[in-house]
């Protein structure tokens, strides 16, 4: 699923969560390359408000519901390279990966950090083969 073409359609933009406050998060549906729904697929961004760039937190996802359970098929977890993000078989400190249920798997790409939002959407993008498309940076939203 994950190295096969897809677009995200029908984007919602950024929204306030209800259940965490100064978070945001935007959805949108996942299509193949011919334009058919992918049933139970999304695509899933959300950020938590930082009070300053280095103590970012951006989850990029791909989510899957199926029989009313919600799994993660991939997801990067973007937040500053000192900080402790999984605490697993082995502790993470700063960009990780999570590829279905394994355990996930630091991230140390340059373009993947908390002052480079085009970076990291662009890298997301690559790594899960969706087509790229417009999402509005976090650092400018007004709920921040």
């Amino acid at each position: 699923m994950i190295d096969a073409p897809k677009q995200a359609m029908r984007w919602s933009g950024f929204k306030p969560r209800g259940n965490h406050v100064g978070h945001l998060v935007g959805v949108a549906e996942l299509v193949d390359a011919q334009g058919v729904t992918l049933p139970g697929y999304t695509l899933q961004i959300e950020i938590k408000a930082p009070i300053d760039t280095s103590r970012c937190l951006f989850l990029f996802s791909i989510m899957r519901l199926h029989q009313k359970k919600r799994s993660r098929i991939y997801q990067l977890e973007v937040a500053p390279h000192g900080k402790r993000t999984h605490n697993g078989a082995t502790t993470i400190y700063g960009p990780h990966e999570h590829v279905g249920e394994s355990e996930p798997s630091p991230v140390v790409h340059s373009d993947v950090a908390c002052d480079n939002w085009p970076g990291a959407l662009r890298w997301f993008f690559a790594r899960t083969s969706v087509q790229p498309f417009e999402v509005e940076d976090p650092h400018c939203h007004a709920e921040l």
